[in-house]
């Protein structure tokens, strides 16, 4: 087996790339995503689509899904919106959001070595992993790179930041305010370096589970595609909380469920939150903020025992299995922490829903993890800024000769 390589790719032009740059795919609701397809009709969001987003969503199939994904890339293609730069290489790309900046090496990764080193933190649905099998077996292109993190002495991030001060092939600053900036690394020399640094060395993925888990389908089945994939160094990673909004059946009463909770855990009514901590989640109830404070962390112990102890699962485990769901039936919807919490608590109580905020994993946890081989529950760790789709492009099989 082989390391990281360079591949052949294109890059969006920079005065097309506002046509076809998407916004993260589970930033947007179903509505929002929709209205941007009508506003940007060459947005890689028409490849990437779900059926949730489909005027036919009731009905539609992953056949033809995939069909009218592979039509959308056919016009985008059609409509040069994408230029190649030479030779297979690497790339560095730079993400700037607020005061945070990230370097990531983009690079492609052959199939048999990635589920070699690629190390999962997170549960997937087997239904989304199949419908991404065959979306890269049907539309046979990738454009959003399975995001990993590698531990880094800072060596991996002095290369990368080297060829920023190279002119960029693509610097564009989109609405939400994100710039995205890319370099292609020319130097041979460079490039050797760093597919020596990262031999062998364990990919932890932060974004990209189902597209990882989708290869991994297609391998088994003796179709191997190459996994794009864009490498950050761990200390350039920003983890949030992904919160969790839960809807009782009519007529709880969420005073018995409170004091429920109280028998299990101590809990601290407060006047407001705007920050949770790890060993903590807050939630609101009736009206009111409370702090519900978990019990202490082991101080030794091996992968699952950590695992056990995580807050996102000691949620799950304890608070909504053991004791909202002995209280009602439930369903749960997920927001990641982008947003101040007021507008989270605001737009819950608009949808009859119980807000529950939880803090980010630490990156350290997420790793020891990962590295012992046991997975959160989905939905447990939330990587911002994400890759975007549309600024690179790789293309599989004949549609380039390979």
């Amino acid at each position: 087996m082989t390391g990281i390589q360079p591949f052949r790719g294109m890059v969006v032009l920079q005065d097309r790339a506002h046509e076809v740059v998407s916004p993260a795919y589970d930033s947007l609701s179903v509505a929002e995503r929709q209205r941007f397809r009508a506003d940007h009709p060459h947005s890689y969001l028409h490849v990437t689509r779900s059926a949730e987003d489909e005027p036919d969503a009731a009905t539609v199939n992953n056949s033809t899904l995939v069909s009218r994904g592979r039509s959308a890339l056919e016009g985008i293609l059609g409509a040069s919106m994408f230029a190649s730069h030479g030779s297979p290489a690497f790339y560095v790309y730079r993400l700037v959001d607020g005061a945070h900046t990230q370097c990531g090496l983009v690079c492609e990764v052959p199939s048999e070595y990635y589920h070699s080193v690629a190390k999962p933190h997170e549960a997937t649905r087997a239904e989304r992993a199949a419908l991404l099998a065959e979306h890269f077996g049907t539309v046979k292109a990738m454009s959003s790179p399975v995001a990993c993190t590698v531990r880094d002495d800072g060596s991996l991030e002095r290369e990368l930041d080297a060829v920023t001060h190279s002119e960029p092939i693509l610097d564009i600053t989109g609405d939400d305010g994100l710039q995205q900036t890319v370099w292609r690394i020319a130097d041979n020399a460079a490039q050797l370096r760093i597919t020596e640094r990262l031999r062998d060395e364990p990919l932890f993925i932060i974004d990209g589970h189902h597209r990882s888990a989708a290869n991994q389908q297609l391998h088994d089945r003796g179709v191997s595609l190459p996994v794009l994939t864009t490498i950050f160094p761990e200390q350039s990673l920003h983890l949030v909380g992904f919160h969790r909004l839960v809807r009782l059946r009519e007529g709880v009463n969420q005073a018995h469920l409170l004091a429920a909770i109280q028998r299990r855990f101590r809990v601290e009514t407060v006047s407001d939150v705007t920050i949770v901590s790890p060993g903590q989640i807050a939630m609101v109830l009736d009206d009111e903020w409370h702090l519900v404070h978990f019990d202490e962390r082991p101080v030794a112990g091996g992968a699952s025992i950590l695992l056990g102890a995580l807050d996102p699962v000691v949620l799950e485990r304890e608070l909504l299995l053991g004791i909202v769901g002995r209280h009602s039936a439930f369903d749960i919807a997920y927001v990641p922490d982008i947003e101040p919490f007021a507008v989270i608590v605001a737009e819950a109580a608009e949808n009859d829903q119980i807000p529950i905020f939880v803090p980010p994993v630490a990156v350290a946890d997420m790793m020891a993890v990962a590295q012992g081989g046991v997975i959160m529950p989905a939905k447990s760790t939330y990587f911002t800024p994400k890759v975007r789709s549309g600024v690179f492009l790789r293309i599989f099989d004949e549609l380039d000769g390979n």
